[in-house]
């Protein structure tokens, strides 16, 4: 035999095939599952941002009462408190439009990595799938050569050992 690089190349092929398997076994199973994971952080992000502007409506509403309250009783010690109470109010309300901001940017961020997960998917599976079937296709031809060199062989050793029988 013969103890050159493509004397091994059926094993070149089988590599090709095995790298494009898993290139397309990791390009399916890691993007899809990465996108997955956004999508229900993103879809409890939205949930959490619903609750923040309930909570804001109803804060803008307690401070609308409140503010009628204190024309209702005028400057007093009550519409002092009050006041307080709006101040506070309206500074949890300031709190949570951040956070509603916060929350929003972060939704777009994450859709914008579920594109890019999408993309990778559609850029290495199709790569992954080409060399896998080009590397079969290939390692089909050299084996079906590698089969009829082993034929030739054996056919040789039969008439080498018949040849000295014969003698």
């Amino acid at each position: 035999m013969e103890n050159s690089f493509l004397a091994g190349s059926e094993n070149l092929y089988k590599y090709l095939v095995t790298m494009g398997l898993l290139l397309m076994v990791l390009t399916v199973y890691y993007p899809l599952k990465e996108t997955q994971d956004l999508e229900l952080k993103t879809t409890e992000l939205e949930s959490e941002a619903k609750k923040l502007e309930f909570v804001f409506n109803q804060n803008y509403k307690s401070v609308q009462e409140l503010e009628k309250r204190i024309l209702k009783e005028g400057k007093s010690e009550a519409a002092n408190l009050i006041l307080k109470e709006i101040i506070s109010i309206n500074n949890e309300n300031n709190i949570k439009q951040l956070e509603s901001e916060r929350m929003s940017d972060e939704i777009e961020i994450r859709k914008s990595y579920i594109k890019f997960y999408r993309t990778i998917f559609w850029i290495f599976f199709p790569i992954g799938f080409i060399l896998a079937c080009f590397g079969f296709f290939k390692w089909k031809k050299s084996k079906k050569n590698d089969d009829k060199i082993s034929e030739l062989e054996c056919e040789k050793l039969e008439l080498e050992v018949k040849k000295l029988r014969e003698e």
